[in-house]
């Protein structure tokens, strides 16, 4: 909504996550970072998907 662009891999795992707490998380910081990959600069790597 933003018109922020969002590469593919950060794409896929916003909707791949299973995790709602941490989809919410990402959700408020997508009102204020620049960059689509700025959504994960605190979260942990780990894998996500079912």
């Amino acid at each position: 909504m933003r018109g922020i662009p969002v590469p593919d891999d950060i794409r896929e795992r916003i909707t791949t996550c299973i995790d709602p707490v941490r989809v919410s998380g990402w959700l408020d910081r997508a009102e204020t970072v620049e960059r689509a990959e700025d959504l994960f600069t605190d979260t942990p790597e780990a894998p996500e998907a079912v």
